[in-house]
């Protein structure tokens, strides 16, 4: 956070019109200054500062006979306040600049999806039961979040700033792009990449690490094999791979087992299809895609089936019979 900014939330906390969220950012943000050394000594000029401050102060809080001596008083706090901050802007080295950027989380349930719009113009669209991390503002040097499910990234280009997506010990860093991560799977991680290009290595031991990136280009696709620790890369058809991220989902007379396939690839679940024969039913319907149990629900007016939920993003189907 800029001084700035800063300084319009203090005049904005003075008139009583901050938010609760406002507030409590103000709070950590003199929390944060008190714990990195805003009381320490200081030198002559600032000592003198401090002093005349305060002896502002100790002169207004004398007993006042009528409200002008007090709303002066209450003006001059609010300045006293506002220079302490220019003060610990000063005082505080450059590095610890830092201590303003903010960790945020957006997180989504296995029955959402959502768009964010980072500060720097980069969209990242989460798929259900995902989450990302990200400081707010950025670094200087580089934008770095990170992922835990899946998500697809429209990044802002920024020569002088690569967009780093940490997830599962897995790094992809690019300029400007348009990328898919999918890590719900704890023994890999799979990056397509839909425009531009892309680096991915694996950093599962931080000895190792090294700037040296796989460089994928679009309609490619980095397999990362988290047992084994090596890369694989195949080409593949990237909208069909998207494919989570329509509004609707359409079956055009497509045979039962070949609609599982579809979900899978759709919501990411490994599907185990159980009682079924080939070519027994064939499903023509199109649902809105919100959620896959929303999806299966409406299959059941087409298809009479169970399903159990297994172990993670694991499921299976118990097929018996097609209703038409």
């Amino acid at each position: 956070m800029s001084k700035h900014v800063l300084l319009e939330l203090l005049e904005k906390q003075i008139r009583g019109l901050t938010s609760e969220r406002e507030d409590g950012l103000i709070d950590a943000i003199f929390e944060r200054l008190e714990r990195r050394g805003l009381h320490r000594k200081l030198d002559a000029t600032e000592e003198e500062i401090r002093d005349s401050i305060k002896a502002k102060i100790e002169l207004e809080l004398k007993p006042q006979k009528n409200y002008e001596s007090v709303s002066r008083m209450l003006g001059i706090m609010a300045v006293a306040l506002v220079g302490i901050v220019v003060i610990a802007f000063v005082l505080l080295p450059a590095s610890d600049a830092a201590f303003s950027a903010q960790m945020e989380e957006r997180t989504t349930n296995e029955r959402q999806k959502a768009t964010i719009t980072l500060r720097d113009g980069s969209k990242v669209h989460l798929n259900v039961s995902s989450k990302l991390s990200f400081p707010d503002p950025f670094e200087s040097d580089e934008r770095r979040v990170s992922l835990e499910g899946e998500a697809f990234f429209e990044i802002a280009h920024n020569a002088s700033r690569p967009f780093v997506v940490e997830v599962n010990e897995v790094e992809t860093k690019v300029l400007g792009t348009s990328f898919n991560v999918n890590a719900y799977r704890d023994d890999k991680v799979e990056i397509a990449v839909a425009s531009g290009s892309v680096g991915v290595r694996e950093n599962h031991d931080i000895r190792e690490a090294t700037e040296q990136y796989l460089v994928l280009s679009p309609r490619q696709m980095a397999v990362v094999d988290k047992i084994n620790h090596n890369v694989s890369v195949e080409s593949i058809d990237v909208d069909r791979y998207l494919g989570w991220r329509s509004e609707s989902i359409s079956f055009d007379l497509l045979p039962f087992d070949r609609v599982v396939e579809r979900l899978e690839e759709v919501y990411s679940m490994e599907i185990e299809l159980e009682g079924y024969k080939e070519g027994d039913c064939l499903v023509r319907a199109n649902y809105i895609n919100r959620s896959l149990y929303h999806v299966l629900y409406s299959l059941k007016n087409v298809v009479e089936f169970e399903y159990e939920p297994g172990e993670g993003r694991s499921m299976k189907i118990y097929y018996k019979r097609c209703k038409f």
